[in-house]
């Protein structure tokens, strides 16, 4: 008699299985990554400034370099964050976003006392109330030793 009840119940499992295959949700179309380059030296270097998926746009390290890959500031943090922040501001434009799209930001520098000196800065970029989530890393060296401060971000796209 219990094998009479288990019949049906199977019975029952196996339409209702049956019947969510039919509303599952269509495969994605894939996600294919659009690498964009800033500076024209970039592609030679072996380096994307950003790169698009979907709707998220990851900003590799930045800089403070010139359109010819030349450092600007040296030895100057201010100098150096604002050119970052330009440089960064000329990516998210080309991308179709601008700083209120950032969502995470990593500052990289290798002087963290210098940075904190001059961190009010980067107000004059993200909208008042809408920072990014934030890590501050201090790092022995960056690419350059000419370079204080490089920051990585990631944007969604409107």
């Amino acid at each position: 008699m219990a094998a009479a009840r288990a019949l049906p119940a199977a019975a029952l499992l196996a339409v209702l299985a049956a019947g969510c295959e039919q509303d599952a949700a269509p495969t994605p179309p894939p996600r294919i990554p659009e690498p964009f380059h800033l500076n024209n030296f970039e592609q030679t270097f072996g380096y994307s400034q950003a790169v698009k998926v979907g709707r998220t746009v990851y900003i590799a390290a930045t800089v403070a370099v010139d359109a010819e890959g030349k450092l600007v500031g040296p030895g100057d943090m201010a100098g150096q964050l604002d050119a970052v922040y330009t440089n960064l501001a000329a990516t998210l434009k080309a991308e179709g976003a601008g700083f209120p799209q950032v969502v995470m930001e990593r500052i990289y520098t290798t002087d963290m006392d210098a940075l904190l000196k001059v961190s009010d800065r980067r107000f004059k970029y993200y909208p008042k109330g809408q920072l990014p989530a934030t890590s501050w890393v201090e790092v022995k060296r960056l690419v350059d030793p000419g370079f204080l401060v490089a920051i990585e971000a990631v944007a969604e796209l409107p």
